[in-house]
């Protein structure tokens, strides 16, 4: 019988306001105009810089978060030419550390958590920035959690396994014991590998292409509500 449920955030519990993670939801209001951004280009330049904000490393606080963003934008706008200032980066880069509002819930998270808890140890397990962690915390849905895992605070990151055995010591558990609520394949057999169960959330794509489909011979929620039935049945 399951005695905990480990949920990714994003694609799970939440979505980009925005419509995409690296786009602040006041981007338009900042600069006073329409940012036109080739997208070829722009993928190339993260390949090139994207590791610069790698949620993987050990990041101290908001303000060292605040300084990768600065340093990442600056990159992308000299690869990009996109044009922008020292004051509309630092700006930019200030919203997407200290705006929760580009954070949004699905209309089932807080419901269906509080559901889950009732029921369950519950617990985050999701590879994020430090404003990840203040914008939940600040929507209400940290309160009835066991365990709070996040890559920048543990200096790792899924897929690794040592994130995944942080999360089970927080519990307390044995990995037969967990499952885990998430929307990419390999953390999904990261987790399946150790033993924890896994679901896969299938929601829609909160903007498009954001997830690859894939296949995959295990469990598929499309909601929360699917997902602690299928829970229910481990």
């Amino acid at each position: 019988m399951i005695k905990a449920v480990l949920f990714d955030c994003g694609g799970v519990l939440t979505y980009p306001k925005g419509g995409y993670w690296p786009r602040s939801v006041d981007r338009d209001q900042i600069l006073g105009r329409e940012l036109h951004i080739d997208l070829n280009k722009a993928a190339l330049a993260m390949q090139k810089h994207g590791g610069i904000l790698d949620e993987g490393q050990l990041i101290t606080g908001l303000g060292h978060e605040l300084e990768l963003r600065m340093r990442f934008l600056k990159k992308m706008n000299g690869e990009l030419d996109a044009g922008l200032n020292d004051s509309e980066i630092e700006q930019l880069a200030a919203s997407l550390t200290y705006n929760d509002a580009r954070y949004a819930l699905y209309d089932d998270t807080k419901p269906m958590l509080d559901k889950f808890a009732d029921r369950y140890k519950i617990g985050f397990l999701s590879n994020a920035m430090p404003s990840m962690v203040r914008a939940l915390t600040n929507l209400g849905i940290t309160d009835r959690l066991s365990c709070f895992t996040v890559s920048c605070l543990e200096n790792c990151q899924k897929p690794e396994e040592r994130i995944y055995r942080l999360a089970l010591r927080e519990l307390g558990l044995e990995p037969g014991d967990c499952v885990f609520v998430e929307d990419l394949r390999e953390n999904l057999l990261a987790a399946r590998r150790i033993g924890i169960h896994a679901i896969r959330m299938a929601r829609p794509f909160y903007y498009a292409g954001s997830v690859p489909d894939f296949d995959w011979d295990g469990m598929t929620a499309h909601d929360l509500t699917e997902a602690y039935e299928l829970a229910g049945t481990l």
